[in-house]
C-alpha cells in the first residue's frame, strides 16, 4: 500500500459513486413495480455501512497504537 496515491483514492471514490448511481437507476423501476421485494433493504444497507465504518475505525485505531 506504499504506492497508493491520491489519484487512486479519487478514482476509487468516483467509481463507487458511479456504481451506486447505476445500481439505483437500474432498480428504480423494479422498486415501483414490486415494493414488497425491497422491504427491509434500507435496514440491511445501513447495517452493511455500519459494519464497514466500524472496521475502518478499528483499523485506524490499530495503526495509532
Amino acid at each position: 500500500m506504499e504506492r497508493v496515491t491520491t489519484g487512486h483514492w479519487v478514482f476509487a471514490a468516483a467509481f463507487a459513486v458511479a456504481f451506486l448511481v447505476g445500481v439505483v437507476y437500474a432498480y428504480k423501476d423494479d422498486i415501483k413495480k414490486r415494493p414488497d421485494l425491497f422491504k427491509g433493504s434500507f435496514k440491511f444497507l445501513l447495517g452493511v455501512i455500519l459494519v464497514i465504518m466500524t472496521l475502518l475505525v478499528i483499523k485506524m485505531i490499530s495503526r495509532l497504537g
